[in-house]
């Protein structure tokens, strides 16, 4: 007998579901700061106008960054990125379903990890993210979705996704962001708004996510591997 496909419950779930503390962090997105990111002005330069907006992760990172683009929840300035926040869905979703949640609810994320713990992108990097529902947290962090294992209440996210989670945390750590991931600078939501998000499971095992996020610091800082903006994109499969 197949497998009952929850995308489309959680992502109508998701989208009606209160008090989730993302979005903007603003009721007037025109009075946001200037940008004060500087970095990496030279590969941007050298790649031109067609260079792929996916990061240049070392493994497959799908990308939905037109689509959500296109929904007009992210605001396209470039801030330096000086943290990572992690999320739940709320929801057993796919990329596709995050990206349907995103399309009717005014909120975005950087990132997601889905629960076979691949990685899909929807925003730059270094751009404002409708996620954290607080001005400096949106300009300061890159927000990393996770897929759900179980709902409430305890919101379980499974271990292939959450280590995924925490390994691209660590790339960002080591080639974005320029620091060591530690309690002062790995946040999950709830450090910026009111909300239970990454949940209650997610808080129970902080200190393992911080170790593996350290550990994959570690393996990216002494591969020397450098950002640059023209990696290949890879292809979406759609499956609905």
């Amino acid at each position: 007998m197949p497998e009952k496909n929850v995308d489309d419950e959680d992502v109508k779930a998701a989208i009606e579901r209160p008090d989730t503390g993302d979005g903007p962090g603003t009721d007037n997105l025109d009075d946001l700061p200037e940008s004060d990111f500087v970095g990496f002005a030279e590969d941007y330069a050298e790649a031109g106008p067609q260079a792929a907006a996916t990061i240049p992760y070392d493994r497959p990172v799908a990308d939905f960054i037109d689509e959500l683009s296109a929904t007009g929840h992210v605001t396209h300035t470039s801030y330096k990125k000086t943290s990572v926040t992690l999320h739940h869905n709320a929801g057993r979703l796919s990329h596709q379903g995050v990206l349907d949640v995103w399309r009717v609810r005014p909120a975005s994320a950087h990132f997601d990890v889905d629960a076979a713990g691949a990685v899909a992108q929807y925003v730059k990097v270094n751009e404002y993210a409708w996620a954290v529902g607080n001005t400096f947290g949106n300009q300061s962090s890159i927000s990393i979705e996770m897929a759900n294992a179980t709902l409430a209440p305890n919101w379980t996210v499974g271990e292939t996704t959450w280590k995924n989670a925490a390994r691209l945390a660590g790339w960002h750590f080591a080639e974005v962001i320029g620091e060591r991931p530690s309690r002062s600078n790995l946040f999950y939501h709830h450090h910026w708004s009111s909300t239970v998000c990454a949940g209650p499971h997610m808080d129970q095992i902080y200190d393992e996510v911080l170790t593996a996020v350290q550990v994959a610091y570690d393996h990216f800082k002494d591969a020397h591997s450098t950002l640059r903006p023209d990696t290949e994109r890879v292809p979406v499969v759609r499956q609905r």
